[in-house]
């Protein structure tokens, strides 16, 4: 067998929490924190447990070129069935037929090298992606009330909130500057945003609605050719060097003419390609699923997932320390020209990051080395404000202060 190190290798030294066994015979109950090293995966974000022994094997060990395991034997003074140990951890990789596992990660460490990923960010997206996770946001009360004591135990275990408006105390002067009138028509607009967190379940959606939002916010508006094979295509929002990576998939609840299910927004010709249709409380459990447990998103007639297609990003920016965030900001941008147009329509809106985007990733038949989704956007006919009071976010109007 021969064997060698991930080539990637990020190393976390935490301490875990556990009983201490000396005070518990004495009839007292204590935790003691005792320092756990693990290895973390940056491809599926599992945590491998590591020991003493093992780190300085690692250490010698090449990631490029394999080594028989009996000379690593002898060179690292590790015995064969710890060396086995390893290898069953996938803490070392071998060229065993039967380990598929380490195929995996070997092909998914060529493809990171091939599309440019840098390492730092490749292990924040493993490590933070989710699976399964649910909140208790379908089951807890939404009264002011219920809202207002889970604030106040907030407050009460962290201390009140940092200041909505801070200020520099080293400022060398200050100048209050006139407060415009700010009533054009798209600063009405941006009043009138809102998030909405309820809708009419039972209405259906125009088509031409989710149409205007989808080209109004995705579509392709312009392009220019800078080089040979080198296209730079135009959204209504800002792009991070004009790449536009993010790849809208809608997934259809109620909308007029439109099958209920799982599709795909090709902006380049302004069309719907349907990749699974399903029932429609079958994708409204699904948008249950896939954003934690807000139930109340389901009542949408459409969501659009944000799925950032890193091959495409990276293709510029290769192992560049900023590149992730940029994509990020991608989804942003278009999270805000979504509510504009839906604003603009009269319609509600909403964007979540939390979602289990890991599960997603499964149901769009994505590899998420290169693309995952990261975050939703939602479309639907509101509901009347008397409805479900508490779930909407009604301010009052605020000017800022003249001094």
């Amino acid at each position: 067998m021969r064997i060698r190190r991930r080539r990637i290798c990020f190393v976390q030294i935490a301490d875990q929490l556990l009983p201490d066994l000396g005070a518990l015979f004495s009839g007292e109950l204590k935790m003691r924190a005792q320092p756990q090293v693990e290895l973390l995966c940056p491809i599926s974000g599992e945590r491998i447990r590591v020991y003493g022994h093992e780190m300085e094997f690692l250490s010698g060990l090449p990631s490029d070129t394999w080594t028989e395991s009996g000379t690593s034997i002898q060179a690292g003074h590790i015995a064969a069935h710890q060396l086995q140990d390893m290898a069953q951890r996938h803490v070392i990789l071998t060229d065993d037929e039967g380990d598929s596992i380490s195929r995996r990660i070997l092909e998914a460490e060529d493809t990171m090298q091939r599309i440019g990923w840098y390492d730092l960010t490749a292990m924040y997206h493993a490590m933070t992606r989710w699976s399964g996770m649910a909140d208790d946001v379908a089951t807890r009360e939404h009264t002011p009330e219920a809202h207002r004591a889970r604030l106040t135990d907030v407050a009460e275990m962290h201390g009140p909130p940092p200041a909505h408006f801070p200020r520099r105390e080293d400022a060398i002067s200050r100048h209050q500057l006139v407060r415009p009138a700010f009533d054009t028509p798209l600063a009405h607009i941006l009043r009138a945003r809102r998030t909405t967190r309820v809708f009419k379940r039972e209405a259906t959606l125009p088509q031409a609605d989710l149409a205007h939002m989808l080209y109004g916010c995705f579509g392709a508006i312009a392009t220019r050719e800078f080089a040979p094979g080198a296209t730079a295509v135009k959204r209504t929002s800002a792009s991070g060097g004009g790449l536009t990576p993010i790849d809208p998939y809608p997934l259809i609840m109620r909308v007029e003419g439109l099958e209920p299910g799982i599709y795909h927004y090709d902006m380049g010709s302004h069309a719907l390609e349907l990749l699974k249709p399903m029932p429609e409380d079958a994708v409204r459990e699904l948008v249950m699923g896939v954003t934690a447990g807000q139930n109340y998103f389901t009542d949408a007639q459409a969501v659009v997932v944000h799925v950032g297609r890193f091959d495409r990003h990276h293709w510029k920016y290769r192992s560049h320390a900023k590149a992730y965030k940029a994509l990020l900001m991608d989804s942003a941008h278009l999270s805000q020209t979504f509510y504009l147009l839906a604003t603009e329509l009269g319609r509600g809106a909403f964007y979540t990051a939390a979602i289990n985007d890991a599960d997603l990733s499964d149901h769009l038949d994505l590899d998420p080395v290169g693309a995952a989704p990261f975050g939703i956007n939602g479309l639907g006919v509101k509901a009347s404000e008397s409805n479900e009071e508490a779930l909407h976010f009604n301010p009052e109007p605020y000017s800022p202060s003249l001094e």
